[in-house]
């Protein structure tokens, strides 16, 4: 989960991008292609990548597969990303961006404890679309240092996000910190065996599963709690 604190969920999904295919862009009576510019190109070879990255293993994609889904020329990929590998590395970017739109704090969820199992939620319910995204992105990240780079910047952005929300960004316990990315690598843990075991367990479960660690964490990382961890940790205590 990452992301920045919000007032509100009206904007929460302008930043993401769906798994639906790239639309093709029906073409001129005359039969050729409608000008595009090459900002609009380069969108559409990342969303496209996205999309069958999504879908399939890396291995299982070619270049061609890439073109053919955006409907553009093949050499624009090579153009604007030096191959397969830069416009994979841009759709976990992409990846990386949505996620900040859909997993952040939503007031409108209601208190502090509704609002950190609404991004859980919204993370499950991401990777449910995008399975094979994370699948890559995770089995790679160890050996690979651009992937890494990536996976990490996600954790620390999600470890952030609940900073924020409990009021504590600006002096942060150092326990603190470490117990939160912490809890962000349960999270990608548990989100890959599930997608590993074709969805097992319904979503509520997951939820309700990294609410509890995540409430365990802060409590037990925090000495003197403020007002938005007494609630949340009250909130626990009753649900």
């Amino acid at each position: 989960m990452n992301g920045g604190s919000s007032s509100g969920d009206s904007n929460e999904t302008k930043g993401a991008r769906s798994a639906a295919p790239a639309r093709r862009t029906a073409k001129q009576p005359s039969g050729a292609e409608p000008s595009i510019s090459p900002l609009g190109r380069r969108e559409r070879l990342v969303v496209a990548a996205l999309k069958l990255f999504s879908e399939r293993p890396f291995d299982d994609v070619s270049i061609d597969d890439i073109a053919n889904e955006a409907n553009v020329a093949h050499g624009l990929l090579s153009y604007h990303f030096g191959g397969k590998r830069g416009v994979y590395l841009a759709a976990l970017q992409m990846v990386q961006s949505d996620l900040q739109v859909l997993t952040r704090p939503i007031r409108s969820d209601g208190g502090i404890a509704a609002q950190i199992k609404g991004m859980a939620r919204r993370h499950f319910e991401y990777f449910r679309a995008h399975p094979q995204v994370l699948l890559g992105l995770l089995a790679s990240a160890p050996s690979d240092t651009e992937t890494r780079a990536i996976a990490e910047s996600a954790q620390a952005a999600g470890a952030q996000a609940f900073l924020d929300l409990l009021g504590l960004s600006d002096d942060p316990p150092p326990m603190l910190q470490m117990a939160l990315r912490g809890c962000m690598g349960f999270l990608d843990g548990i989100t890959i065996r599930w997608l590993n075991q074709d969805e097992l367990f319904e979503i509520e479960r997951l939820v309700e599963l990294c609410f509890d660690v995540t409430v365990a964490s802060i409590a037990n990382a925090v000495d003197q709690p403020n007002g938005a961890v007494l609630a949340l940790t009250t909130a626990s205590a009753v649900s």
